[in-house]
């Protein structure tokens, strides 16, 4: 029984010890005002208790309160008091620990223990995955662009040959990397906006085959997917790809209706090699980011970032099957309008009158999932693999043929604001009859109205040589820096224009490149969706240049960009429009007229006053609440530590026992709150007002 007694005795004591030490720790974690981590503050209140202690005792034995057969020499009042003040100042070093260690080593920045568990394990195979890349690098004779060294090797001069060297090893190193840094170079082949000529030209020839995942495996994906057995949905499901690339590959089926399909899948393991791949990337971007000239200028950073949330969504095909309908959805605008702005009333007698000018391919959403995309088979052939079509056709047939393609391409920019962002020629089909298809919608551009309107100004603005509307419709999509120079960039946009008119000297692809390189060189924020439909352009011109290549993208738009603002300015949009906004405002003017009156009435009685309210927002009304609490806390432990200073210093005062005073108890006292509330102002100065951070545990 005396051992059961000494055991619940002892897991009573831990029990109140580990209350106590949870309580002084959510105490501490209180009087900071700022989310401490979890575990430093207990940390910190163990310490707390051990010091406490030790104080206690070492207190005990100075002051003479406690004899050595244990029994009191004062009152109990006065150990409780000094017991208290122990433990307080005991506290406070607690805290003051705490603020250092927060200043050091602030919470969040350390993971917690079960984190560091997990990202050491997925870190010791990125680890082995970075040296891996780092090794393909340094094997192609790339490394001296990544060390620190870089930021001087940057500047040095190369001659065209070796520009040419270094850009194929770079192909072939990320060729050699892998599905992820395939894609990479494949995005960076698009930017020739900021890369010279020389990388996007071999950039482009990078190509994402991959051997074909057997059949055993695709089929466990394609019935998960569809939940149910592939008999049971295809009637017929062709084992060989017709295409494998790294990220997916593509089959021949048959849907029991007898509809030819082709279905999208996503090779097993493939999300979590590019996850993986990915992090690596944005590692390399950051030590580029930090170490080299080269990398701020091109942004290297923003770029990785954007090539990494584009590449997650591409991992996701529900995003593409959204996408694709979307489209579709633009496609039957266009049509619409069309068929509106047509003269004559009977348009559905008129066989050409629901014709699209392209066509896409129709999805199925029932049988499609996150890795999964099934849809309707088109027939025909890559425009970059069509030579031998194109040549059966005379050049007023191809220029016709290209013409469709950039007025649907302009239709969906300029008048619906939903457009296919990837239209390269391995994304465009050429039919036998001379038809076209588009493929491949994980990539889409949006923009909304302002934007369309300030594009299809850019267009004519080129055309008409007018640097002035030019650079008003630049000026409207874009950010402008602090410091921008509007003179000296209209007169910058003038010289590119005069450049490139007509044709002359190279096709308008490069002048939109050139035109991407001078708002980048003024330093002119561009949004995503906007560089999405500039890039756009520019793919289109060379797509087009393959259908015809006598075919000019700026010239021809002309002709297009008359009707395409009278389909967007229309009387009858007009009308609409401006019926839409009266009816928003009608309340508004029913009640102007007796707001009118009372402010005439009052102007004429001498009543009329105008009311403002200061920090009617209720962030300044934070801001400045919070500049008031330090401040009045500031003076507050300024005055508490300058009063309990001299307190401890006065020599007279009631006594508590021989060696201990009163006026050293308020004195004590005083610097305690003192010290609490320096504490909270330093941590003020240092991490922001508190609440300013999400709660976040180490």
């Amino acid at each position: 029984m005396q051992i059961l007694s000494s055991i619940g005795t002892a897991l009573f004591g831990a029990l109140a010890t580990g209350v106590m030490v949870l309580l002084l720790a959510a105490t501490a974690r209180r009087v900071l005002g700022v989310p401490v981590g979890w575990i430093r503050s207990i940390l910190m209140t163990v310490l707390v208790v051990s010091l406490g202690s030790w104080g206690l005792t070492e207190g005990f034995q100075q002051l003479g309160v406690l004899q050595e057969d244990g029994t009191l020499t004062v009152h109990p009042g006065v150990v409780l008091v000094i017991v208290v003040l122990a433990w307080a100042w005991s506290f406070v070093i607690g805290l003051g620990l705490l603020l250092v260690l927060e200043l050091l080593v602030p919470t969040g920045s350390i993971p917690t223990p079960w984190r560091a568990v997990v990202e050491l394990r997925r870190g010791s195979k990125d680890l082995f995955r970075y040296l891996q890349i780092m090794g393909i690098m340094l094997r192609h004779g790339l490394g001296g662009f990544f060390g620190r060294g870089a930021r001087r090797r940057s500047h040095q001069r190369t001659t065209e040959s070796e520009e040419r060297a270094v850009a194929r090893e770079l192909r072939a190193a990320l060729s050699d990397a892998g599905v992820t840094f395939v894609k990479l170079g494949q995005m960076l082949s698009t930017r020739s906006d900021l890369l010279p000529a020389v990388y996007v030209e071999e950039l482009s020839r990078l190509q994402s085959q991959a051997p074909p995942v057997p059949w055993s495996q695709v089929e466990g994906v394609v019935s998960g997917s569809i939940r149910a057995p592939v008999d049971t949905v295809f009637a017929h499901f062709d084992p060989d790809p017709i295409a494998s690339a790294s990220v997916g590959q593509v089959h021949c089926a048959t849907l029991l209706d007898g509809r030819e399909v082709v279905v999208k899948v996503q090779r097993p393991g493939a999300r979590h090699q590019v996850l993986g791949d990915l992090r690596i990337v944005l590692r390399i971007a950051r030590r580029l980011q930090r170490d080299t000239s080269w990398g701020p200028s091109l942004g290297i950073l923003d770029l990785a970032e954007g090539f990494a949330a584009s590449l997650r969504e591409e991992l996701d095909y529900t995003i593409e099957l959204e996408n694709t309908l979307n489209v579709q959805g633009a496609l039957a605008t266009i049509r619409r309008s069309h068929r509106h702005a047509m003269p004559g009333a009977h348009h559905d007698d008129d066989p050409d009158a629901n014709v699209p000018l392209v066509e896409i391919p129709r999805v199925h959403p029932e049988l499609s999932s996150a890795t999964l995309l099934v849809m309707d088979r088109l027939d025909g052939t890559a425009v970059g693999e069509a030579g031998d079509l194109l040549a059966t056709f005379d050049d007023g047939t191809r220029h016709d043929i290209a013409a469709r393609l950039l007025r649907v391409t302009l239709d969906q920019i300029v008048v619906t604001g939903v457009f296919h962002a990837d239209l390269h020629p391995g994304n465009v089909l050429l039919r036998d009859d001379g038809s076209l298809g588009l493929l491949d919608f994980g990539s889409v551009g949006r923009l909304d109205e302002a934007e369309r309107v300030a594009l299809a100004a850019l267009l004519l603005a080129v055309e008409a040589d007018d640097s002035i509307a030019a650079t008003d419709a630049l000026v409207e999509l874009l950010d402008q820096p602090d410091s921008f120079d509007e003179r000296r960039f209209e007169r910058e946009v003038g010289r590119l224009i005069l450049r490139f008119r007509g044709g002359a000297t190279a096709n308008s692809g490069s002048l939109f490149a050139a035109m991407f390189r001078l708002v980048n060189d003024a330093g002119m924020g561009v949004p995503s969706q906007v560089a999405a439909a500039f890039r756009t352009i520019a793919a289109l011109d060379g797509t087009l240049h393959l259908l015809s290549p006598s075919f000019e993208l700026v010239s021809s738009a002309r002709d297009e960009g008359e009707e395409l603002l009278r389909n967007m300015v229309s009387l009858r949009k007009i009308r609409a429009k401006a019926g839409a906004q009266l009816l928003a405002f009608a309340p508004s003017i029913e009640r102007l007229p007796r707001r009118l009156n009372k402010i005439t009435s009052d102007l004429e009685a001498g009543r009329f006053t105008v009311n403002v309210r200061v920090f009617a927002d209720a962030g300044d009304r934070t801001f400045v609440t919070s500049l008031v609490q330090q401040v009045i806390s500031t003076v507050i432990a300024a005055a508490s530590v300058v009063g309990g200073v001299f307190l401890l210093v006065a020599d007279n005062g009631p006594q508590l026992t021989n060696d201990l005073s009163w006026y050293s108890v308020f004195g004590a006292t005083m610097l305690f709150i003192g010290a609490v509330l320096s504490i909270r102002v330093l941590i003020f100065a240092f991490r922001g007002a508190p609440g300013e951070r999400g709660d976040r545990d180490r």
